[in-house]
């Protein structure tokens, strides 16, 4: 069990439940939450120094959101791609095993679920700026002979979410939405494997906490379109009518299951 571990994006959704989960999970550790600008590497070096030794660290911080990733493609690839790079240069000497929180946007749409060994084409800057994380933690922990392990997140969804996320989105719609009226829904034919963040934080938790390295498709392994997403949510029947083009991202999660000793991931 890991006595000293640093996360990063701690105040994020999914890092306010991995915190919860590493109470859970590891009472007995000592959590440091990065507060040092990761795009800065001299600022980023002088937490980690300040940390001590460490054992584990969770690396959650990214740039997400896709209207602000898009405004600003250069500060994405500097907080998704550039802030692993520094936490990695500053961790140098450090024997601490890295948890990297990556996405299913490296992967391109398909009819099956999708395993691991399966083609990383990124269709999205987020997608290209988390691929590029992925590539180099795998190239620089190797040389520093670091355990790695990378978990890729699929649709997660939480009521705290804000902004352009799924959840929040539809929500905003549905106050102001007549229910006899057609729902006009984007993608809404699209499978998707929605995950809570809850669920999703104790997952990639339970894998920064094994031996587990390599990558690891975290999610439920259950398809839903984005459909049937948005009539659970809403307080009413919905009318909807689907628009535009419809892709399909739902996980294999045969090697989460197995590494956490689980039937049903």
């Amino acid at each position: 069990m890991a006595a000293k571990i640093y996360i990063t994006g701690s105040g994020g959704i999914v890092g306010r439940h991995a915190l919860k989960a590493v109470a859970e999970l590891a009472p007995g550790a000592d959590v440091i939450r990065n507060t040092a600008d990761l795009t800065d590497l001299s600022e980023t070096a002088a937490a980690i120094a300040a940390a001590g030794p460490l054992d584990l660290v969770i690396h959650l911080a990214a740039m997400v959101p896709v209207a602000q990733v898009n405004a600003d493609p250069a500060r994405a690839y500097a907080v998704n791609a550039g802030g692993t790079m520094n936490l990695l240069s500053a961790l140098a000497g450090s024997p601490a095993r890295m948890l990297l929180c990556s996405s299913s946007h490296v992967y391109a749409s398909q009819d099956a679920p999708i395993p691991e060994t399966a083609e990383t084409t990124p269709v999205t800057v987020y997608g290209q700026s988390k691929l590029m994380a992925e590539q180099a933690a795998l190239e620089i922990c190797a040389a520093a002979g670091r355990s790695l392990c990378i978990g890729r997140l699929f649709s997660i969804h939480d009521p705290e979410q804000t902004g352009s996320y799924l959840r929040p989105s539809l929500e905003k719609r549905f106050a102001g939405a007549d229910p006899e009226a057609a729902f006009e829904l984007y993608g809404a034919e699209g499978l998707r494997d929605f995950l809570t963040a809850r669920d999703a934080a104790r997952y990639l938790v339970r894998l920064a906490l094994s031996d587990a390295e390599g990558v690891v498709n975290v999610a439920s392994g259950k398809p839903v379109t984005v459909a049937g997403f948005a009539q659970s949510l809403a307080p009413f029947p919905l009318k909807i009518t689907p628009l535009g083009q419809s892709n399909n991202l739902v996980a294999d999660v045969s090697r989460l299951r197995e590494i956490l000793g689980e039937c049903n991931a």
